[in-house]
């Protein structure tokens, strides 16, 4: 998939669609109003992705598949849930059986992947919890679970809350790159400023502007001195809520293993020269571009994530990184060769359609190579399968 350069040639929008991106350009001047004229670009991204009955994740939105915006790893083949079956089958031979947790279930083909796959084997979770914060992406996926699994459907429970206390396998399949960043501005006389979104001539702008926190600086600062001739005016991207998200699993997950796959880098690679228009990326309808104020709360906005400060931020909270590594790498270790030749040879046109499923998920120019997979762990065997074909964590 192509950068579109000129948002001219973008497939055309849906009147019911254009009124919604409309209700969300309201909902975002009026927060533009309610503090004193500019919100953070975080804030800007909450609104056109998660405001209420209106976002890209709570709308009518066809945002998964053919139809939609992307498509992720478990649509594309039943081989990437399989995979991460065989990691979960680690878990249980150390915990027994225990329970699932998966954030953002998305489409909920994931969830139906592995509870398919686990009953083969006759290890079933206790339950197989998920927690999405989009009230219509749940609803999608109960449906499609009650449909596809019936007899399954009651060892599913929807939460609303994180839980405070959790023992077994915690999954994220493109959640952190959903997540909220701050847009920075790096200067090499280290005044940092931060990009704000506001209004002029009636239309959504960024404008620059002082970093909004502390803590803002101090992970600017602690990239500079990775990057210490880093361009005056590079323009990049930092999760700050990604670390109060790993503090709630940091002390929710009791034993067991958390598994986080998206599409992103160590920091080294992050704030390379080459990246110095940021890392952030739009998606509508199977083209991208780099414009997030063209169409709020119709379009994806998502930004690769920087695996190093991720790593960092679990072990600041007693949490083991057991391994990092590429999509393809960890399939690999996961067993997709033998899963592979357990295809019926027979039906030629499945073994083709499975094929082309499954170099999508394992070829460097495909998703094999920008997907990355980190494992943590707490208090299990941190010589995780996944990760024997290639671990590469002391890069983080």
């Amino acid at each position: 998939m192509g950068l579109i350069q000129d948002i001219n040639s973008l497939p055309p929008v849906d009147r019911m669609a254009l009124a919604n991106s409309r209700e969300v350009i309201l909902l975002i001047a009026q927060a533009i109003a309610k503090q004193g004229g500019r919100i953070r670009f975080d804030q800007f991204m909450d609104i056109a992705m998660f405001a209420p009955g209106r976002g890209y994740y709570d709308s009518i939105n066809s945002i998964f598949g053919d139809k939609g915006d992307f498509t992720t790893a478990p649509e594309i083949s039943p081989f990437f849930g399989q995979c991460i079956t065989q990691q979960i089958l680690q878990i249980m031979a150390q915990m027994g059986r225990t329970n699932i947790l998966e954030f953002g279930a998305g489409s909920g083909i994931l969830a139906q992947t592995i509870l398919m796959e686990l009953e083969k084997y006759d290890q079933l979770p206790h339950t197989y919890f998920i927690y999405d914060i989009s009230p219509s992406l749940r609803k999608r996926q109960y449906g499609r679970l009650k449909k596809t699994i019936p007899h399954l459907i009651d060892r599913l429970v929807w939460l609303k809350d994180i839980p405070e206390s959790f023992n077994g396998v915690i999954i994220a399949n493109e959640v952190i790159d959903a997540m909220p960043v701050h847009k920075v501005v790096f200067r090499q006389n280290q005044n940092h400023e931060e990009i704000y979104i506001t209004l002029s001539n009636n239309k959504l702008v960024q404008k620059e502007g002082p970093l909004s926190s502390l803590n803002i600086k101090k992970e600017m600062d602690d990239i500079i001195q990775l990057w210490p001739n880093i361009e005056d005016g590079y323009s990049s991207e930092i999760n700050m809520g990604v670390k109060q998200w790993i503090l709630q699993i940091s002390q929710m997950l009791q034993r067991g293993l958390v598994l986080l796959i998206d599409y992103g880098f160590t920091r080294k690679d992050y704030y390379q020269p080459i990246h110095h228009q940021g890392n952030l990326m739009c998606y509508f309808q199977h083209c991208a571009h780099d414009d997030p104020l063209l169409y709020p709360g119709i379009q994806d906005v998502t930004c690769h994530v920087d695996f190093s400060l991720v790593a960092r931020a679990f072990q600041e909270n007693g949490l083991n990184v057991s391994g990092y590594t590429n999509q393809g790498f960890f399939l690999a270790g996961c067993g997709l060769e033998s899963l592979y030749q357990q295809l019926d040879q027979s039906d030629e046109q499945k073994i083709i359609t499975e094929t082309r499923g499954l170099e999508q998920l394992i070829l460097p120019n495909a998703m094999g190579e920008v997907f990355k997979v980190i494992g943590i762990t707490k208090g299990v065997n941190e010589n995780l399968i996944g990760f024997s074909a290639s671990n590469l964590k002391d890069s983080l």
